[in-house]
């Protein structure tokens, strides 16, 4: 799957990944390389949330039950959130950037920002191909929206 998506991508201006081997090996083979490790984008996460997020994929129905319940999934969301701010003030306006993740570290901060700037991700599901394109202008989102890859 990454070596397909990397014939269609573009040019990336920052390439980022979580320090997990098999991020940083999808982010090499879709752009060719890797600028950087986001410590972020893999947080410590002790037994706060635990099996909870980084269980079995689920939709995107099954992720904001998941953080209507939960005060700690919540939190979490938000300080993902304030990671995302800090790597698109790392770049221009227009800069694509490629940062690779995993299921919970994505699907819950996309969540939260789709709620704030009123978008609906109803109907939508991650999965192994699927991600999320942002739209960063001045460091403040401005669009969010589900991709299949």
């Amino acid at each position: 799957m990454a070596q397909s998506l990397a014939k269609r991508s573009p040019n990336f201006a920052l390439v980022l990944s979580s320090p997990l081997p098999r991020a940083k090996e999808s982010a090499q083979l879709i752009a060719g390389r890797l600028d950087g490790v986001e410590p972020g984008f893999l947080p410590e996460m002790g037994g706060v949330i635990g099996d909870r997020i980084f269980g079995e994929m689920r939709t995107l129905t099954d992720w904001a039950e998941v953080l209507r319940e939960r005060e700690d999934a919540r939190k979490f969301a938000t300080e993902q959130l304030a990671t995302w701010a800090r790597v698109a003030m790392r770049v221009a306006d227009k800069d694509r950037v490629l940062a690779i993740s995993h299921g919970g570290i994505i699907e819950l901060p996309a969540i939260i920002l789709a709620q704030r700037l009123r978008t609906p991700l109803d109907g939508a599901s991650f999965g192994y191909c699927e991600g999320v394109v942002i739209t960063y202008a001045k460091g403040a989102p401005t669009k969010i929206e589900v991709v299949r890859v």
